[in-house]
């Protein structure tokens, strides 16, 4: 490289200029919420924009007004397919040519014939009744949208910060997020003490282990399954597993997990910082719980 070389300045971003004010305004604070939520290193983040752009182009639009319909998926459909979707995201994203993962991606959500995970083996065609032309309409402005955003060179990938904080504002503890496996830890904790505080006091835990569906696998299967895979649960373990612990009120989902995860964080601190031995119980004088997550 010359010395004149490397006075020619880059050439402009060939994006709208609003919209490199705010990506490059958004990247600062962008990445101090990423950190926080522990989302570090290639593989997480593109994992988290994975979480993101299903949310952006399929969750948040006309599947929401599916998923309220009498014809529409439920629950247990909705976590399946996203699962499912999430992994297809990931492909998209991380393919040589993007803009060509991202039509492929689009391609995949409006295949009227392919079925949805969690379904029984239903399509769009029959999911979406009523909503079809929303449905097509709506993933096509959104990818076209990202599309749009990809030509920017203000920054390194403009979609990350994008994706990403949608994942953080609405999609924090679905499978692809550092909080996922910890949400699947508290569930193994509930299904082997029906009695655990999270359940509550009105004997839910007893009721909803009663209801377990026989083809559950077992609690090491059912784990690896909702780390990896969720969508390959057979449809009535995915209807129990919403209707008793992934809907967003769950024992699973507790905030009482988190306070106590802290306390125990400042304890190991003090206990560094003091030189004293692990203790069994906390600040109130009472046991610990039995989750270290």
């Amino acid at each position: 490289m010359t010395e004149d070389s490397r006075r020619i300045p880059p050439a402009p971003c060939p994006g709208d200029p609003h919209n490199c004010e705010v990506l490059l305004s958004s990247q600062q604070a962008y990445h101090g919420r990423y950190a926080q939520a522990d989302i570090s290193g290639h593989e997480a983040i593109v994992s988290a924009m994975a979480v993101g752009l299903v949310i952006d182009v399929w969750r948040n639009g006309p599947v929401e007004d599916m998923h309220c319909g009498k014809r529409g998926p439920d629950d247990a459909a909705i976590f399946a397919e996203s699962a499912s979707l999430h992994d297809r995201a990931v492909t998209a994203l991380t393919a040589a040519n993007r803009p060509v993962g991202l039509l492929e991606f689009k391609d995949h959500l409006l295949d009227r014939e392919r079925p949805w995970a969690g379904t029984g083996g239903k399509t769009l065609k029959d999911l979406g009744y009523g909503f079809l032309g929303q449905y097509r309409q709506h993933i096509k402005n959104h990818i076209n949208k990202l599309l749009d955003l990809g030509h920017h060179t203000c920054i390194s990938d403009p979609l990350e910060p994008v994706l990403v904080t949608t994942a953080l504002l609405y999609g924090l503890h679905h499978k692809g997020m550092p909080r996922w496996p910890a949400i699947v830890e508290r569930i193994g904790i509930l299904l082997a003490d029906p009695a655990h505080a999270e359940w509550g006091q009105d004997g839910h835990g007893v009721r909803a282990l009663a209801k377990m569906p026989q083809e559950t696998p077992s609690p090491e299967g059912l784990t690896a399954a909702l780390l990896s895979a969720p969508s390959s649960l057979p449809v009535t373990v995915l209807e129990w597993l919403s209707h008793h612990l992934l809907y967003c009120a769950a024992p699973p989902y507790s905030l009482r997990w988190d306070e106590q995860s802290h306390r125990r964080t400042r304890m190991r601190d003090a206990q560094i910082v003091t030189g004293s031995s692990p203790a069994e119980c906390d600040s109130s004088g009472t046991r610990s719980a039995k989750y270290s997550g």
